[in-house]
């Protein structure tokens, strides 16, 4: 009867925390990489853990969310500015500008439909309702997953507060969790998984400094000012789920085509979408084979598999799953006496 209660009471609790699993999941994963820094700024705050951990949260809130902030609104006015362009050359007759009309394929394209506005300006507004009609299922689509995204950043960044300020006590006491159950049966387990989970954190921050480094190298070429600031920010950005670096080396391409060089936007696009975003996938799973001694293959496909199944978080989730798996397989293995 106690073993079927403390299963319904695990299957409650499951269920309750399910759809909080995703930022508990990051927050930790972001406490354990940044957890050098914390330490170092927890040193000036004495025993005030609670102011520490809030000085922490700010400074990681600042270094991940500014930037995104600063490039939404970046691309936000750059918008409005083609708006504004295709509207005046609708209404008051003039040719588009030279920086529109010189994209490759779809300059013309804007161009015939600027000439299909001028001959019927009744059609603009007609358009622009259909279009709205049309897209409000998608635009609450995008307005409700940017919402649980900003929530889920909000619990990550909160829960990241009490993990910075309690870590020690939570250690603790998972430490005895784990005694309690299975003694000390799991601790080359653990061990695996421990070193697994680093090597993901270090691989996060190895990939990040190398997609950096590589979109700089890009903005060098192409000739973009401030080409050291634009690569930081891409470091930066390269662990936002989901748009990650496309956020600024999407955002300049797309700036450098309605200024008018087309053909350096283009070749920035290609760029980013060859050599920045796959860098992710290749250097991040052979760190972690190096580091955690696992093999590559069972790496890689642990780091995509996570990432098809669980989402992003699968990224971290998955590598170690199979790292625990292969341990077991190997330790069963060695244990068999009939074995040469």
């Amino acid at each position: 009867m106690l073993v079927l209660l403390i299963a319904a009471l695990a299957l409650a609790c499951v269920t309750v925390l399910r759809p909080f699993l995703a930022p508990l999941a990051w927050s930790l994963v972001l406490c354990y990489v940044t957890w050098p820094v914390y330490r170092v700024l927890r040193r000036p705050f004495g025993r005030h853990r609670s102011v520490a951990a809030l000085a922490m949260v700010l400074l990681v809130t600042a270094a991940l969310v500014l930037p995104a902030l600063w490039l939404i609104m970046s691309i936000g006015d750059e918008g409005r500015i083609v708006f504004k362009a295709l509207s005046t050359a609708a209404t008051n007759g003039r040719p588009l500008p030279q920086s529109l009309r010189s994209i490759p394929w779809l300059g013309d394209e804007l161009q015939r439909q600027v000439a299909h506005w001028r001959a019927e300006p009744a059609q603009i507004g007609r358009e622009i309702s259909d279009w709205m009609r049309r897209s409000t299922l998608r635009i609450t689509g995008v307005l409700g997953r940017v919402g649980r995204g900003a929530s889920q950043l909000l619990i990550t960044l909160m829960t990241a507060f009490f993990v910075y300020r309690d870590a020690g006590t939570l250690a603790r006491s998972a430490r005895r969790t784990l005694d309690r159950l299975a003694g000390t049966r799991l601790d080359p387990y653990l061990a695996v998984a421990t070193t697994t989970t680093r090597a993901v954190a270090y691989g996060l921050v190895v990939t990040a400094f190398a997609q950096g480094l590589v979109a700089g190298l890009g903005y060098w070429m192409i000739g973009v000012e401030g080409a050291t600031l634009l690569g930081a920010l891409t470091g930066v950005l390269s662990v936002v789920p989901v748009l990650g670096t496309s956020l600024v080396w999407g955002s300049v391409a797309l700036y450098l085509i309605a200024a008018g060089h087309a053909w350096r936007g283009i070749a920035l696009l290609a760029w980013g979408m060859l050599a920045v975003h796959p860098t992710d996938n290749l250097i991040r799973p052979l760190l972690i084979s190096n580091i955690a001694k696992i093999p590559f293959l069972p790496t890689f496909f642990g780091v995509i598999g996570g990432i098809a199944a669980f989402g992003l978080i699968g990224a971290i989730i998955g590598p170690v799953v199979l790292a625990v798996a292969l341990a077991v397989w190997r330790d069963w293995i060695e244990r068999d006496p009939a074995a040469p």
